[in-house]
């Protein structure tokens, strides 16, 4: 099939049980674009529109590796439904397709901006362009669409972002800062990149965010089998740049540039129990700025603290562990926040059968260094502004529960906020939509659906704070040093927050309503 490109969207029916068909886009002979979709004509599930405006006023020719025929629907205006029973109401999902590492965190002019992994084709992982989303307040996102896509030198992997507010690179053109964009071309794996290998690339902005151009050459070649994930952040003493850089296994690598565009390796580290999607960053312990240490992160959410002078990152404590749930990987702060704040994200890995998405993002989280039970600690937990969302709010003090009663109380949203503070001394239970957190003060393990973490509680007293969604639940407890993500379907008609203490006595309930964001 030949047709010329006038519209911004090819609109892809699919059905999740259809084989997969992998469509081929030819410009002449030059194949300039693939995708594996799971294509179905006769009674789609649902249609996913594939943006080709970089393809405008081209002819194309479509072929499919399979025998079937191909029915040309284009659009400039897809009509995408974001609602649906479970569709997340204070998480970030993307309207059609798959999502997963944030990508290119960055702020710029009043907006935070969030790149992501995004499949467009697909409700599960392939395909991998870089999808886009921007907030005023962290909480209420924008999808722009994708911006980054598959070309010749591989698809789309993860990697940072960062504003060149001295244009050290040379790449403005205007009056807006330039924002960069770091990320691995993974070669060979589509069919435009057969043969191709990983490289460490550049896309930048010069009109602040509205567009993106590819740089055009590797700023590092492959080191060695699939490098990838390069984070970007600036090192205000020496007035550098540092990039660190997953190599393989246990083995990330540290780079030095002053340009942005040149970079030099000086070190390398192995952390052991964790892999790809490094993050680092500096942080004050205990909020004390003349006391502050660099921090350095994997995707399974171990971490290193440590000293850093620009030539070496010296790790000066044990590994930790921060995340203990089944969902939540690949963490990437934001850079460029303008109150000094270190905010990050993760994604969840959550696919829900017969929905058009796949997966969501955490809710914004701000990183500090405690001291908690004589150990420095990284810690997380929910900004400030997710409060933004409160619809509803109810709160029990110094309550006494009758003998053997549970304390039940109706909430009327599909997402909630809850707050709970009891003795560490006691068991105690608390269960909603069917999910159930449950102490035990013997063993001294805080059990979340099948995830469980040790907790020893703070001056004799568990806090705990649960954000429930429609498909998943963030647990935070000790300061924030113990976190949860933990994937679940919710039962809506489980919507008593019901919870029961071996003492029968709750020192602080509190309970917060949410609405959605969208």
């Amino acid at each position: 099939m030949e047709f010329i490109c006038e519209k911004k969207y090819i609109v892809l029916p699919a059905s999740f049980n259809a084989q997969k068909k992998r469509l081929y886009f030819y410009i002449g002979n030059r194949l300039v674009y693939d995708l594996e979709v799971s294509l179905e004509y006769n009674e789609p599930d649902f249609c996913f529109p594939v943006n080709l405006e970089r393809f405008k006023g081209e002819k194309i020719r479509l072929e499919c590796d399979c025998n079937i025929d191909i029915k040309l629907e284009c659009t400039d205006s897809p009509v995408l439904d974001y609602s649906g029973k479970y569709r997340p109401l204070v998480h970030f999902t993307s309207k059609r397709g798959w999502l997963n590492d944030p990508n290119g965190l960055t702020y710029y002019k009043g907006s935070y901006l969030m790149f992501y992994q995004h499949n467009p084709a697909a409700t599960t992982w392939g395909n991998m362009h870089w999808g886009y989303a921007r907030s005023t307040d962290l909480v209420h996102w924008e999808e722009i669409g994708d911006v980054l896509f598959p070309d010749s030198q591989g698809t789309i992997f993860s990697g940072g972002g960062l504003v060149d507010r001295n244009n050290v690179a040379g790449l403005k053109s205007g009056e807006d800062d330039t924002i960069l964009l770091f990320y691995t071309s993974a070669g060979n794996t589509s069919a435009t990149s057969a043969g191709s290998t990983f490289t460490q690339r550049l896309a930048y902005s010069t009109d602040g965010g509205r567009s993106f151009v590819k740089y055009d050459r590797p700023l590092l070649e492959e080191l060695c089998f699939e490098n990838r994930d390069p984070k970007v952040i600036y090192f205000e003493p020496d007035k550098c740049f540092i990039m660190v850089l997953f190599l393989m296994e246990n083995e990330f690598a540290f780079f030095k540039s002053y340009d942005l565009l040149h970079w030099t390796e000086f070190q390398r580290l192995c952390m052991e129990e964790d892999w790809e999607c490094p993050d680092f960053y500096p942080l004050p312990v205990d909020g004390d700025n003349e006391n502050v240490k660099w921090v350095f992160t994997a995707a399974y959410d171990r971490y290193l603290i440590g000293s850093f002078d620009g030539k070496c990152f010296t790790p000066e404590h044990k590994g930790g562990r921060l995340h203990y749930g089944d969902a939540s990987y690949a963490a990437q702060s934001w850079s460029d926040v303008p109150d000094g704040r270190r905010i990050r994200t993760a994604f969840a890995k959550i696919v829900v059968p017969g929905m058009p998405f796949g997966c969501c993002m955490n809710i914004p989280q701000i990183m500090s260094l405690k001291n908690i039970n004589g150990e420095l600690k990284l810690c997380a937990e929910p900004v400030e502004e997710f409060k933004g969302l409160i619809v509803n709010e109810a709160e029990y003090n110094d309550y006494a529960v009758s003998d053997g009663a549970e304390h039940i109380h109706r909430v009327n949203s599909r997402a909630c906020d809850v707050k709970l503070t009891v003795s560490i001394n006691k068991d105690f239970s608390i269960e909603l939509f069917g999910q159930k957190t449950v102490y035990d003060s013997r063993s001294g393990m805080l059990s979340c659906g099948e995830c469980r973490a040790p907790v020893k509680g703070i001056n004799g007293k568990i806090e705990i704070r649960i954000i429930y969604d429609t498909v998943y639940t963030e647990l935070f407890t000790e300061g924030g040093s113990v976190f949860m993500g933990v994937s679940y379907i919710q039962d809506t008609s489980l919507n008593r927050l019901t919870v029961k203490t071996e003492d029968n006595h709750i020192e602080k309930l509190y309970i917060a309503e949410l609405e959605a964001f969208y």
